[in-house]
């Protein structure tokens, strides 16, 4: 992971997760085609043309050639993309289409009056991991930091949202926790995973769950899964420290 800062001069951000695609553009997941919906996604938004953060769960089946399709989707993008692993990523290949424009390997992003912080949260299993390690590393990124407000953006959530996603959550969450209660600069967390649109905020701390790309899941204590057409989050982060987000459907 490098510590590199990439600045960016505008404050609009859209948020991609959980896209879960296949080997092929006409494949299934949960009775949708994956491809079609993140296609129809960015060519909505290609005349905007925002820089990109996709959190996560990119592929279903792991395949190579899931990665070259969102390669090819992603190629001629025009804007920086930054690429997040979820647990369904393969961290190696994600980490090779990060080297490739309009593809970026930095994960701090320096914004008009903001610092996007990109957080790997991928574990052995699921549910999210994040070893002393990674802890440490913000720590270090916190001492040579402005005084502006941070916002994390990682594929796993940190705090419960009361479904059964909760027990595939951030697992070792204390540092991160601990992080967020002594440090004011620290403004929220977006992440997937969830396949859910919800906000969650708490005194000075906001946690947001962006739609998937792919399929919701419905908050019930078992796992069910509703097409409700392809879906993202646009993150607006106003130089004066305001902070705004909308649900995207298209």
């Amino acid at each position: 992971m490098t510590a590199a800062v990439f600045p960016w001069s505008c404050g609009t951000v859209v948020q991609i997760t959980d896209c879960h695609l296949l080997a092929a553009p006409d494949a299934e997941y949960q009775g949708i085609r994956p491809y079609r919906h993140l296609q129809r996604v960015l060519d909505s938004l290609r005349a905007e043309a925002p820089l990109l953060i996709l959190t996560g769960d990119l592929t279903e089946d792991h395949s190579p050639a899931s990665y070259v399709l969102l390669q090819q989707l992603l190629a001629d993008w025009p804007a920086p993309v930054f690429l997040l692993p979820g647990n369904h990523d393969e961290r190696a290949a994600l980490d090779a289409l990060g080297q490739i424009q309009p593809c970026r390997s930095e994960r701090r992003l320096q914004l008009p009056g903001w610092q996007l912080w990109l957080l790997d949260s991928k574990g052995d299993t699921p549910a999210g991991n994040f070893p002393p390690e990674r802890l440490s590393e913000l720590e270090e990124w916190l001492g040579d930091s402005s005084n502006q407000p941070i916002f994390w953006f990682c594929h796993h959530h940190l705090l419960p949202i009361g479904s059964f996603i909760d027990r595939f959550d951030q697992q070792d969450k204390a540092g991160l926790l601990a992080l967020l209660e002594r440090e004011p600069r620290l403004r929220g967390l977006a992440h997937g995973h969830c396949h859910h649109a919800y906000q969650f905020i708490q005194q000075h701390f906001v946690q947001v769950g962006c739609p998937a790309s792919s399929v919701q899941f419905l908050q019930t204590p078992d796992w069910q899964t509703e097409d409700q057409g392809p879906r993202a989050c646009r993150w607006t982060f106003h130089a004066s420290g305001e902070l705004q987000w909308e649900f995207l459907t298209f």
